[in-house]
């Protein structure tokens, strides 16, 4: 069998994740970037065949040129020919990333999927999150919300209560979309007591020292959820100490008999501004003059709800 083709955006968090489990597993593939050389109606129509998908689940809905071109209430009224004609004027409307074998053409990322057909087998399952009833753990729903931005940008969610303040820093950028290259702080409002989290990566001494006059008090590393949850109902969380994107965190309810181990998001409203922008005036920019941007330049801000909720079980906690 000759080398499989993987389709896919180099700054896609799925393109990514599929190109590590195929470096994982030894799997040699050739690599085609699906927007400087995007996919053809022939070969769209060809992958079809292999696949039997309807034309509609080649299209990337989560993004922005989906959006713009309203093709939500388009499509519908489109003939196959007339989809496959339009997904191969732009390699951005095509859903990625995508595995071409001699008999196969998968569409997503799905790591069943990509083992049954690359190795005849599909991979040991991994153990449930679920629990039995001695088994479930206490956690809490929550809601947390951007604070001046307009239109609003939250997410409601669900965190098991047994994990420290520095990997719920995480949790939150992870669910709200930022980065993680930036230290972090909790504000405790009913106690007066600041918790500092360090961030994901190498950090510069300037926000060292911003921590340490005003975040000091406590290290996010030997502080957990328990020591202040939940009476502690509100209280802020600021990611990036520089430029000091505050947020308000607010428990909504609290569970004793949650079936996973790991957070979750339930819903959300909109995307987190451009990190290091200091505001949102260049997003704001960006939706109001999309002829000035390549659409790479709004890719970072699409939030995929369910891409999220896959990496969210990593934070795992004990139970």
């Amino acid at each position: 069998m000759k080398k499989p083709l993987f389709i896919c955006y180099p700054r896609c968090t799925t393109c990514k994740k599929a190109q590590e489990w195929l470096n994982a597993n030894g799997i040699d593939a050739e690599v085609r970037d699906i927007k400087t050389a995007n996919p053809t109606a022939k070969e769209i129509a060809a992958w079809q065949k292999m696949n039997g998908l309807p034309t509609k689940k080649f299209f990337n809905t989560g993004g922005a040129s989906y959006r713009d071109m309203g093709l939500k209430d388009k499509i519908p009224d489109m003939t196959d020919e007339e989809q496959r004609k339009l997904l191969a004027t732009d390699g951005m409307l095509v859903k990625r990333p995508l595995l071409i074998g001699d008999n196969f053409a998968l569409v997503g990322f799905k790591e069943n999927e990509w083992a049954e057909k690359l190795t005849g087998k599909a991979p040991t399952a991994k153990k449930s999150g679920k629990k039995t009833a001695s088994g479930k753990v206490t956690a809490f729903v929550m809601k947390i919300t951007l604070k001046r931005i307009k239109p609003p940008v939250w997410r409601k969610f669900v965190v098991p209560k047994n994990m420290t303040f520095q990997k719920f820093s995480a949790v939150l950028e992870m669910i709200m979309g930022w980065t993680g290259f930036h230290m972090a702080a909790f504000q405790m409002p009913t106690s007066g007591i600041n918790i500092v989290c360090g961030a994901g990566c190498d950090f510069a001494p300037e926000a060292a020292s911003i921590a340490d006059k005003e975040f000091g008090e406590l290290d996010g590393k030997k502080t957990k959820l328990s020591e202040f949850l939940p009476d502690e109902t509100k209280f802020g969380f600021v990611y990036d100490l520089g430029d000091y994107w505050e947020h308000r965190v607010v428990i909504e309810k609290i569970i004793d008999d949650y079936e996973f181990n790991y957070p979750q998001v339930l819903s959300y409203n909109g995307n987190c501004p451009p990190e290091d922008g200091g505001d949102a005036r260049l997003l704001e920019d960006m939706r109001e003059n999309p002829d000035d941007y390549d659409e790479e330049d709004f890719e970072e801000f699409e939030y995929d709800l369910a891409e999220v909720n896959e990496y969210l079980k990593d934070f795992k906690t004990r139970r």
